[in-house]
């Protein structure tokens, strides 16, 4: 395992991870939870998958998802990759450093949703804060990800920077 994703066998105990400053390029959906779990944020991931396969480069950036929960019926997300061209018909996203609690979440774990669950009960428990003042939420996918598939993946939650 690289160190963006440090190691995946740990499922069941998060880590601190730093992020640096990057600039994603992708595109980005608002709805509702409802319209994501039928399946609204595939053709997001599919077309930043689409822009991996054709970046020049040898190292692959992982798709990253950012959540925004900023309205009660759903939220707004973002995915894209770290790249240095622009791409027609894709955005732009300039995304700061960030200190996060990070997650392997594999395809034995449960659903998403208790992942993340996990994950802020043991930084409550721990005394950590999180950090919402960019986003909420940073998933990372292999570039490969297999949408048909029980999801693998690595969920971040941003945390204050000194983690107290």
């Amino acid at each position: 395992m690289c160190l963006m994703c440090g190691d995946a066998t740990l499922d069941h105990v998060f880590t601190l991870t730093e992020r640096p400053a990057h600039r994603l390029t992708g595109r980005s959906w608002s709805g509702t939870f409802e319209e994501a779990a039928a399946g609204a944020l595939f053709p997001l991931i599919e077309a930043a998958k689409g822009l991996s396969a054709r970046s020049s480069t040898d190292w692959k950036s992982p798709i990253v998802g950012l959540t925004w929960l900023n309205r009660p019926d759903g939220f707004r997300y973002f995915v894209g990759i770290d790249t240095d061209r622009p791409a027609p018909d894709f955005e732009t996203l300039d995304v700061p450093g960030m200190r996060c609690a990070s997650l392997w979440h594999g395809a034995e774990s449960g659903t998403v949703v208790e992942s993340y669950g996990r994950m802020m009960r043991g930084l409550q428990d721990a005394g950590i804060d999180r950090d919402q003042s960019f986003c909420d939420q940073r998933e990372e996918y292999p570039p490969d990800f297999d949408l048909s598939a029980p999801p693998a993946l690595r969920l971040l939650l941003p945390v204050r920077g000194d983690g107290a």
